[in-house]
């Protein structure tokens, strides 16, 4: 069952949609999912499709825009507002994040950002004397899912946007000036502000703080806007129940493979709903 929502952000709504499970005792079961810079929660079709097709039995899911090429700490902070909709809204037993690219940074700084409160949050309310910290996810009042799917997800921000804007234009956005962006997504102007933005944070570092919970991580081979080995670091880092599939041949959009990588993402939630 598909339903557009509205969410309340930080600078405005957000335009979303709700997949709700077909299979009713999954419905508590929540995956969210994180576009990339410039892009959409639609996917060009493809993001939509593979929501649709998780929400048959797998489980439900929400995706969403976030505001258009708004700055990193401002999607944080959307991505909290969605969580905080989810949670009041569907009260979800397990929640599950994936982030596409750039959404992939987004859901790492809100994922391991208040881990070690999760940590204290689930003694709080494990019950027994094991302190067995599986309790809803709606009830721990944190951020940090249950699992998290990383795809094409970058390592260096840095490295990253020196790719998507051009070295002297990245150098440029250091010293003030705004980026100009024309391409086949359209004209855009990036204030200077967004890249001072993205230096802020160390996806590295916060990565080394996912200890536990399981982890995807999805990559083209020959990605050449977020360098394949930047896959390999993330998953270095990480500890808990990993997994790194590299798509043979592919882009960094996944355009020959995404079908594959769906497959992939589908099978993993149902390893670990």
């Amino acid at each position: 069952m598909k339903q557009n929502i509205m969410i309340a952000g930080p600078f405005g709504e957000l335009q979303g949609v709700l997949h709700l499970c077909d299979l009713e005792e999954n419905r508590g079961k929540v995956l969210v999912m994180a576009h990339g810079f410039r892009g959409s929660m639609e996917g060009g079709g493809r993001a939509a499709k593979l929501a649709e097709e998780i929400s048959e039995t797998i489980c439900s899911v929400v995706r969403f825009n976030f505001s258009w090429c708004t700055c990193l700490s401002n999607q944080v902070a959307e991505l909290k507002c969605v969580l905080d909709f989810v949670r009041n809204t569907l009260e979800p037993e397990k929640l599950f994040l994936l982030g596409r690219s750039f959404g992939g940074a987004t859901c790492i700084i809100t994922a391991c950002g208040d881990i070690e409160i999760v940590r204290e949050a689930a003694d709080k309310l494990a019950i027994g004397k094991d302190k067995n910290p599986a309790v809803s996810w709606h009830a721990r009042k944190t951020y940090c899912p249950d699992g998290l799917v990383l795809w094409s997800a970058p390592n260096s921000l840095k490295k990253t946007f020196i790719e998507v804007l051009g070295e002297e234009q990245f150098t440029n956005a250091l010293q003030g000036k705004s980026v100009l962006l024309a391409d086949e997504r359209g004209h855009d102007e990036i204030p200077a502000a967004f890249v001072k933005d993205l230096l802020k944070y160390n996806i590295a570092e916060l990565l080394k703080r996912w200890k536990n919970g399981p982890l995807l991580i999805i990559h083209g081979e020959k990605d050449c806007i977020v360098s394949p080995n930047q896959a390999k670091e993330n998953f270095d880092l990480a500890g808990g129940d990993k997994q790194l599939h590299y798509m043979e041949g592919d882009n960094h959009h996944l355009d020959l493979r995404f079908q594959e990588a769906g497959e992939l993402v589908k099978t993993w939630l149902k390893e670990n709903i």
